[in-house]
């Protein structure tokens, strides 16, 4: 009776233990899925950040070509 009160307990013991395990490992998921949200977010702010800047390169890329140009018909006017 004694060996049965004793696997009983062991077994208790190894369902609580279990239980504990899984609600750790639930807490450790969400804390992971909510660093991935964070981070996907950060993510999209970061590739709106570059949008803009890309723009802003494009744009001043765009205008210098267009002031190389003026230049260069400014020259050649100035040469003839």
């Amino acid at each position: 009776m004694d060996a049965i009160k004793k696997k009983m307990q062991m077994l208790k013991l190894d369902k609580e233990n279990a239980l504990d395990r899984a609600e750790q490992a639930e807490a450790d998921k969400k804390g992971a899925e909510d660093k991935s949200k964070q981070l996907e977010e950060e993510i999209s702010q970061l590739e709106k950040q570059l949008r803009v800047i890309e723009d802003t390169r494009d744009k001043i890329l765009d205008d210098l070509h267009h002031a190389e140009e003026s230049l260069l018909a400014a020259e050649e006017k100035a040469t003839k």
